[in-house]
């Protein structure tokens, strides 16, 4: 039993469902007595259960007259499919040999068959064990669609045995409770070309010439030939179709092609070799013993009795002959059929599937064959391993491991499959099947059928849960278990998990060294994780729902216990464990939660859950969502989540709600340059805030963007009386109310004021808490530093900044600018190419306008500074046409300034004069302007006007350049600020004008 009470038994998988159905059943009962009547249906449904578990299937139930069997439970097996309808055919050949003794009687019994694969759950029932799930049904409507003594599958199973076996159809069938129509197709039986495959051949090459030189050199008196060797799907079969392919195509070629794939669990003796026989001939299970022996008998050189000792074999009724007396006749058949074929100018081509799984004695009587045969036919076998018995057996076949497809092979397959693949769906599709040819096609088809990959396609769940079958049940378990881990665990977090899960700690240190020797887990610093994602995802989808939640909550509760977590590991799980309450409490604590895009996928769902139970945690999670998209750039997005805010805050008249939207308004209109409307509505937020009692950080952050408005507005009395009124408020946040001080400081031109505020306030690393702070703090500070000149401490501050995180998209492109200009004045050109390269990476993925202005801004005037002209410009144009459009002239004037440079540098003074014009407006506007840039227009109004504006402007562009040196006060400062931008060659040529000289 097990501990935890709350886990229940059973799983999900894909599995195949066999429905089958008696017809006749009344009026053959009213022709027998009841006592008969009992003996016959236990005698018929008898050979059907025996042949269903001989084929490893189980009868999941008795319904009347019906029969009802599961392919892949308890057991999965690769080829499930493939099995059920094995058992069909040969249930329907056992039943002709019944109706036959019933015809005096003028009865007869005919069955119909249907057939389907899908998702089911497994579990119990009282005391029985159950299988539920819509396939159920669909295998019911198939077999009452069926025609009698006749077989009728689903697309899923078609599609999965179509190698195998020949179909007819499709039919259209409705069914109850599904709103689309099923296709249906009939089964014909094994199909006639037993190595046949038409999807396409993709890569491979090279080992396909080698194994056509191989095949072309084989010599029909000697053993050869190879042994494929890899991982399920990666296409051996298809790599021996394509060889099957090859020889037939060539001139003259008459020799026979015999493929044979081996089964575990087959009720017939030398399994493989039969299937060899049988296909050769045409024949399948479904001829029937007589039709067998008759038509080997008719074969040149298969005397009689070798005919009916092979027809013996498929004939579990009779007594079995001895194994001597078998080996003789088969020996016999096959040597009849390689004399047949003797002076073909080609080897006769054998291929064995699935070889690891081939019966011992099969194998035996091959490796016999292939000694002591007159003539040999090339021999090809594939399989997942090469057991030492096949290698001992068959020593001539040296394994050849077929490795996976390259990326442009698995592009060209999956779009093979389906050739308007979406970019995001083929991504996906090539991420998750690692150039397993079979998982490409797999993907390929389920993205083109669902539109979707976030599930994991049936097939490759079945692959790898049925790899697991070498193993006993406690690794099994305890494998399946692991899975609901998001990325690794110790042995201490396993033991916990698998206790949870009913299994016995003591087992866990022993399945731990198992999996990891086995490689199915690796190993690195104690903590384990699947070595295959795919694998992980097969496991865990065969969890029941029910017991993924128990399982995801103990994981919760285990990092909840942690000190230091994974916010967003501790997220998903509690999620997963429907811990709703606790998990928007978790992004509420989250200091940096508003930068924490990853958030996003998990609002919704939990804003769903809660806006009913716990309204104000549902209306913090759509204020944290708004505040996501605006830190974005999704300004649209984060308009309509602020839609959604006010409007509960107009029905509920809720004042921390009109608060914040009041916020989110006030934060746009400063950072659109909407400095009148930033001071109205940061106002209103206040009002509000102050009623709803909201914390001081709010309240600080609401002040700093009224105060930036007046800074733009050129009010800085006005700013710093804003500043100061947050000083004495209760609980204050020192680095809001630090970092405000020194933003005042910086624009107003006191840049060594505001390089010891932000200092004092920046908080140091290792505290996730202050995550935020740090971020921002220290990309304050490197605009600082920028603004001093300070070109030596500008590399170190912009490492440490990327070393704390990315949280902006701009701060980290204008971090990496910086650092590139920095590494190119120092001379470290390597540095500078690759941050740089960043720069412009981060500065593309940038979505805010507003923020995209200043990271253009930026990188524009360092590739200057840097001697990249032509880069620079590229910059400073796309700045300019954003930075125009949304009138943000601070920013804006940089570029202008930068692009007259650049005009004038290249003697190209009428396009400076039109840049210079264009910047003579953002005077009028009474807003700041850059303090070095002003200098820069100034300096070039001289040069390309004319008469006493000239000279006036001469006048004024030494002003400012003498306060701005003013302003950086120690020398080496004032020394770096000449050396750039030309700054220099400005003091030379306006040195020694005076605002007083004529």
């Amino acid at each position: 039993m097990p501990k935890n009470t709350s886990i229940k038994s059973g799983e999900r998988r894909d599995a195949t469902i066999l429905f089958a159905d008696l017809q006749g059943f009344t009026s053959l009962s009213e022709r027998m007595d009841p006592e008969e009547m009992d003996a016959l249906m236990s005698r018929l449904f008898g050979a059907f259960e025996e042949i269903i578990v001989s084929r490893g299937g189980v009868v999941e139930k008795y319904i009347g007259d019906a029969l009802v069997a599961v392919f892949g439970v308890p057991e999965l097996h690769e080829d499930d499919p493939q099995r059920a309808l094995e058992s069909a055919l040969a249930f329907l050949e056992r039943n002709r040999a019944l109706e036959t003794e019933l015809a005096p009687r003028g009865a007869t019994l005919s069955f119909r068959i249907g057939v389907h694969s899908g998702l089911i759950a497994t579990g119990d029932r009282g005391a029985f064990k159950v299988v539920t799930g819509h396939p159920m049904a669909i295998a019911q409507r198939l077999q009452a669609a069926a025609d009698p003594d006749r077989v009728l599958v689903s697309e899923a199973v078609k599609e999965r045995c179509e190698g195998d076996y020949d179909f007819e159809g499709p039919l259209a069938l409705s069914v109850k409770g599904a709103r689309d129509s099923i296709a249906a197709w009939k089964l014909l039986g094994p199909a006639q070309n037993g190595l046949s495959d038409h999807s396409p051949f993709v890569g491979r090459q090279d080992e396909l010439e080698e194994l056509l030189r191989l095949y072309v050199r084989h010599d029909p008196a000697a053993r050869s030939g190879l042994y494929l060797v890899g991982e399920p799907g990666i296409g051996k079969t298809r790599l021996a179709h394509a060889l099957a392919e090859r020889i037939a195509r060539f001139p003259e070629f008459a020799s026979p092609v015999m493929t044979a794939r081996a089964q575990r669990y087959r009720p017939v003796r030398y399994a493989v070799i039969v299937d060899l026989v049988l296909e050769y001939f045409g024949l399948d299970l479904a001829s029937g013993p007589q039709a067998i022996a008759s038509t080997l008998s008719a074969f040149p050189g298969i005397e009689p009795m070798h005919a009916e000792r092979f027809a013996a074999l498929l004939t579990p009724d009779d007594p079995p002959a001895k194994d001597t007396e078998i080996v003789l006749s088969l020996f016999s058949v096959f040597s009849a059929i390689m004399e047949r074929h003797a002076r073909a100018v080609y080897s006769a081509f054998l291929f064995v599937d699935n070889a690891q799984a081939m019966d011992r004695q099969s194998r035996e009587f091959l490796a016999y064959y292939l000694k002591n045969g007159k003539r040999k036919p090339f021999t090809l076998m594939a399989g997942r391993d090469q057991p030492q018995a096949l290698r001992d057996a068959f020593p001539e076949l040296k394994p050849l491991r077929l490795g996976p497809l390259s990326r442009e092979e698995s592009v060209s397959l999956a779009t093979a499959h389906w050739a308007e693949i979406p970019d995001r769906l083929l991504e996906a599709a090539l991420s998750q099947s690692s150039g397993n040819p079979l998982f490409v096609r797999e993907y390929a088809l389920f993205a083109k059928k669902h539109k979707d990959l976030s599930s994991l396609p049936g097939t490759i769940q079945n692959m790898f849960i049925a790899s697991l079958d070498r193993y006993e049940p406690g690794t099994r378990n305890f494998a399946t278990s692991m899975s609901v881990f998001l990325l690794n665990f110790d042995a201490a977090e396993a033991t916990r998990v698998y206790e949870a899960a009913g299994g016995d700690p003591a087992f866990v240190a022993g399945a731990i060294e198992t999996l990891v020797a086995d490689g199915v887990l690796a190993e690195c610093c104690g903590r384990y994780s699947f070595a295959l994602d795919v694998f992980k995802k097969a496991l865990y989808a065969s969890i029941l729902n029910h017991n993924k939640k128990v399982l995801h909550g103990v994981v919760a509760d285990i990092m909840l216990g942690n000190v230091a977590r994974n916010r967003l590991r501790l997220l998903y799980h509690l999620m997963k464990s429907e811990r709703w309450a606790e998990a928007a409490e978790t992004i509420r604590t989250d200091p940096a939660r508003n930068y924490g895009y990853e958030y996003l996928d998990y609002i919704d769902a939990l804003y769903k859950r809660l806006s009913r139970s716990s309204p104000e945690a549902a209306v913090q999670l759509l204020i944290t969502k708004s505040a996501l998209y605006f830190n974005a750039g999704k300004i649209a997005e984060a308009d309509e989540e602020l839609k959604r805010v006010m409007r509960i805050a107009v029905t509920e008249r809720d004042d921390l709600c009109m608060g914040f939207a009041y916020h989110m308004i006030c934060a746009h209109n400063s950072m659109s340059a909407s400095f009148q409307k930033a001071r109205f509505t940061g106002q209103k937020a206040l009002y509000y805030y102050r009623r709803a009692g909201m914390a001081a950080r709010s309240v600080q952050n609401v002040i700093r963007h009224i105060a930036f408005a007046e800074i733009q507005r050129n009010n800085f009395e006005e700013a710093r009386a804003l500043v100061e009124q947050t000083a004495g408020i209760p609980g204050r946040d020192d680095f809001e109310y630090s970092s405000t001080v020194a933003e005042a400081r910086l624009f107003s031109g006191d840049y060594r004021g505001a390089l010891a505020a932000i200092d004092a306030a920046t908080p140091g690393s290792g505290d996730d808490d202050l995550l935020v702070a740090r971020f921002f703090g220290l990309d304050l500070k490197l605009k600082i530093l920028w603004q001093l000149c300070d070109f030596q401490g500008l590399a170190p501050a912009a490492k440490t900044l990327l070393d704390a995180g990315d949280l902006s998209d701009s701060s980290v492109s204008q971090a990496q600018a910086m650092l590139a200009a920095s590494s190119t004045l120092f001379g470290d050109g390597k540095t500078a190419r690759e941050a740089f390269m960043q720069a412009e990476y981060y500065a593309d993925k940038v979505r805010n306008d507003f923020d995209r202005v200043e990271s253009l801004r930026t990188l524009a005037l360092c590739q200057y500074v840097a001697g990249n002209l032509r880069k620079a410009e590229a910059a400073a144009r796309d700045a300019l046409v954003l930075g125009l459009r949304h009138s943000c002239y601070y920013p804006t004037f940089t570029a202008l300034m930068l692009l007259v440079q650049i005009a004038s540098g290249r003697g190209d003074d009428e396009e400076a004069r039109f840049f210079l014009s264009e910047a003579s407006y953002f005077f009028s506007t009474g807003l700041l302007l850059p303090n070095k840039d002003a200098i820069i227009y100034y300096y070039y109004a001289s040069r390309l006007q004319a008469g006493d504006s000239a000279r006036k402007s001469a006048v004024i562009a030494r002003k400012l350049l003498e306060d701005e040196k003013s302003r950086l006060g120690d020398p080496d400062l004032v020394a770096n600020f000449l050396s750039v931008r030309g700054y220099g060659d400005i003091e030379n040529s306006i040195d020694g004008i005076r605002e007083d000289r004529p």
